[in-house]
């Protein structure tokens, strides 16, 4: 390593390790200390996984297995209460910061790592991811244990680092076996050896076939599990990012998707990439860009770029760009530290303790969602202990064989919320030779058994009830989960006894 690419802060790699353990590790305590005091009910894609854990397998509908894998791992350790099915995502942004820490001091020296590490597990999006257990979660650690490897190959020559190369391939394949954006980063690569010889070097040789067999290998079981199920998950995926053809040219989306990632990344941190870059073009050349940083910028800025590309086109979530919060959090780190910008710094870690207080204060105190205005916004995450043993008193007193219902969303998180009732839940699936989400392809409903109790959201269901020989309304199940401009928001289940499958 070069000494221009050191960012110069002194050498003492045991002292900023030992605070960036002491302080990774606080944040991770109180983050799972807020876990256990919150009474926020799992949200039905976290029921969803929580579902799949129950049944383990190399792939699902929609998702590759990592995450129900994770939280298989967590349950068997602790139950599975709502606390214990979410600890991994802490532990594993915990791991994260630390694979940060290294990757920045390899390619930075002392001070740009503990600073690095520090700025990433206090990331406003990390602070709320944190409180949920999602497929970002595993990506993002894989990620981070990638651009770890990567770091260690970089400062070998080529022809060596061997070991450094296949396991950073591993850490992409365990990434991908996360969530699919976890092959970005073998986009990334490639386009990084353009611009850097010395990653050129390793990628045109050994190491570039290590790297690719070690992630091919790892997501090996996954290709397979697509193999024996009509490549379920990647036509899923591919839907999932489909082009609307009614309205091609979004730029309302793709402002609403650049603008989210001054949120959830970091207002400052991402104000400093984009004045970096802006500052670069309208020179023609970035003086303050050296090839470590070029290299964590082409493993990032093309995850935002396809982001606001499908944005443009259709529609992207905000945290579709979050892999590029890895390298994005060292490179902004490290351009204040070049540039000394302590007020700028200063402001940065204010926003970011400001911003997780509130979060863990909503989390813990439904009176404070209110006073914000922001009930509506935790709508997802209310009512359903409470709306899944009414729908299951209700079966029981009317003597149902099985609850039938028609949403993905619904399903999961009733059958969570009724986990131990017993009583079966099936999906209503007007297609079973296509069916759209992982319970019609795996719980769909076939007319047996006979009489079930069918919960919609919908006051008109004719297209469902139809089907049946008869059916009747046998209760309304409704239940306050929010506020919105004032007004109350429920959750209403119109619950249908219907008999006499009427099969096409």
């Amino acid at each position: 390593m070069t000494a221009e690419a050191r960012v110069p802060l002194g050498d003492d790699l045991d002292r900023a390790w030992r605070w960036t353990l002491i302080i990774v590790v606080a944040v991770t305590a109180l983050r799972v200390l807020i876990l256990n005091l919150t009474d926020l009910n799992l949200g039905p894609d976290e029921a969803q996984y929580w579902y799949w854990s129950t049944d383990l397998a190399f792939g699902y509908y929609s998702k590759p297995p990592m995450i129900a894998w994770i939280i298989a791992g967590s349950t068997a350790v602790c139950g599975d209460g709502e606390a214990c099915i979410r600890t991994a995502s802490p532990l594993l942004y915990g791991l994260a910061a630390l694979f940060i820490f290294g990757a920045a001091h390899v390619l930075y020296g002392v001070r740009a790592a503990f600073w690095s590490a520090l700025a990433f597990i206090l990331l406003p999006g990390i602070s709320l991811s944190a409180a949920l257990i999602t497929t970002d979660v595993p990506l993002l650690c894989f990620w981070a244990m990638a651009t770890y490897g990567l770091a260690i190959l970089l400062n070998t020559q080529a022809g060596h680092g061997r070991i450094a190369a296949l396991l950073t391939g591993a850490a992409i394949g365990l990434a991908m076996l996360s969530k699919y954006a976890g092959a970005y980063f073998l986009l990334g690569l490639v386009i990084a050896a353009i611009f850097d010889k010395r990653l050129r070097s390793h990628l045109l040789g050994w190491n570039g076939a290590l790297i690719l067999a070690g992630a091919l290998i790892v997501f090996l079981p996954n290709i397979i599990w697509n193999l024996h199920h009509g490549f379920a998950t990647v036509s899923h995926t591919a839907f999932n990012a489909g082009i609307d053809q009614k309205k091609l040219f979004n730029f309302d989306r793709l402002a609403e998707f650049f603008g989210a990632q001054f949120i959830v990344f970091h207002p400052i941190l991402m104000g400093v990439i984009v004045a970096g870059l802006v500052v670069g073009l309208r020179r023609a050349r970035w003086p303050h860009v050296l090839p470590n940083d070029i290299m964590l910028l082409c493993l990032s800025l093309p995850v935002i770029a396809i982001g606001l590309g499908i944005g443009f086109l259709s529609k992207a979530n905000a945290n579709w760009a979050a892999p590029a919060f890895v390298g994005l959090s060292i490179v902004a780190t490290v351009w204040l530290l070049r540039a000394e910008a302590r007020p700028w710094a200063i402001a940065t870690a204010a926003i970011s303790v400001v911003v997780a207080a509130c979060l863990y204060t909503a989390a813990l105190s439904p009176r404070f969602i209110d006073l914000i205005g922001q009930s509506n916004a935790f709508k997802l995450l209310r009512g359903w202990n409470t709306q899944g043993p009414a729908v299951v008193r209700a079966a029981r007193e009317g003597g149902f064989e099985a609850l039938l219902t028609e949403d993905r969303e619904d399903m999961a998180s009733l059958l969570y919320y009724t986990r131990k009732s017993g009583l079966p839940i099936l999906m209503w699936t007007p297609e079973p030779d296509h069916p759209t989400d992982h319970f019609q392809m795996m719980r769909a409903y076939a007319g047996t058994p006979d009489r079930v109790l069918f919960i919609t959201r919908r006051d008109d269901s004719t297209d469902v009830t139809g089907r049946f020989a008869a059916t009747r309304e046998a209760e309304i199940s409704s239940i306050r989960i929010g506020a919105k401009k004032g007004v109350d928001v429920y959750r209403t289940f119109h619950l249908i006894d219907a008999s006499g499958f009427k099969a096409e």
